[in-house]
């Protein structure tokens, strides 16, 4: 019984299989943009931006493995890691049982706990309203795959981490620097927002036929994969036109033009998700580029607000 919720009887392989760690960038980058914003402006406190660092990467980690816990329990994701999508779906690590659900979330509540001793921390020093947006932040985290609210459920699943993992979380990390949130800083955070909207569509078409059985009724249900994969292609061009605004109207650095980088990723994402959409593993070529797609955005995002 003591092996069935004692997560240290699990080899520390199958925890970092479990944390997906190549998702990892989507919970700090938005910290990143804003840390980076902060210290154009003179703002900038190394110490609170250790972390808050910390504090998003445990609660990316901790979101990620109760998605997965919670989409096997409800008898969403019931393939290994092996015969799937390696970019969708679950890390494998429970439907292959070298992790149990108990153990899964003895892990899970562990990291949120530290992130929320992160939280307080900081509100002591920046002001107890960025208790409040991250209070909001955590919400949507756990509302995302929790009853009764599943949102992932619902179809409001992405439209929930857009807000969330965009300009909640960027305004929090901003925060935490300044004791204030400026409109800029809010429309900057819709970046990662969109680039993670736009991840989310890409990982969910190979998951149709099992989110259709379990009745996850998320985007790509509503739509079917064909029309989710249109909606993704659009989300791409979206990303970009949306920069080019901020840039013009001057809401971002000239500097940040270096995010069109990733075009040539996007069009390759974008060509092989046309094609392909149909087939889980072939797919796989659009969700690995959206993957690099999303880092270079923000980080070219966060550099130019370092250079501005």
């Amino acid at each position: 019984m003591r092996a069935l919720t004692n997560p240290a009887s699990v080899p520390a392989g199958v925890w970092l299989q479990a944390a997906r760690l190549k998702f990892l960038p989507q919970g700090v980058f938005p910290v990143i943009i804003a840390g980076a914003a902060a210290y154009s402006a003179g703002l900038f406190i190394p110490l609170h931006f250790a972390i808050a660092l910390l504090a998003a990467a445990a609660v990316q980690i901790g979101l990620t493995m109760f998605n997965d816990t919670l989409d096997f329990q409800y008898g969403t994701d019931k393939t290994t890691i092996g015969a799937k999508n390696p970019f969708s779906g679950g890390s494998g690590a429970l439907t292959s049982g070298l992790v149990k659900p108990r153990q899964a979330m003895a892990v899970i509540v562990g990291l949120y706990l530290f992130a929320l001793a992160c939280g307080i921390g900081l509100a002591f020093y920046s002001g107890i309203e960025s208790l409040y947006i991250a209070a909001l932040g955590a919400f949507i985290s756990i509302a995302y795959s929790a009853k009764p609210f599943r949102l992932a459920y619902r179809g409001l699943g992405e439209l929930a981490m857009l807000i969330g993992y965009g300009p909640v979380l960027t305004a929090w990390a901003y925060y935490i620097h300044a004791s204030t949130v400026t409109l800029d800083i809010v429309l900057a955070g819709i970046i990662p927002g969109l680039c993670m909207w736009t991840m989310i569509l890409i990982n969910e078409i190979p998951d149709y036929a099992e989110d259709f059985a379990a009745g996850k009724k998320n985007l790509t249900y509503r739509l079917g994969p064909a029309g989710s994969k249109n909606l993704f292609i659009a989300s791409l061009a979206a990303i970009y036109v949306y920069i080019a605004v901020l840039i013009a109207t001057g809401t971002l650095p000239q500097a940040a033009v270096l995010a069109f980088l990733g075009i040539p990723l996007a069009i390759g994402a974008a060509v092989t998700a046309h094609r392909e959409y149909a087939h889980p593993l072939k797919v796989a070529k659009a969700n690995k580029y959206m993957v690099l797609i999303y880092s270079l955005t923000n980080a070219a995002v966060a550099a130019a607000f370092l250079a501005a």
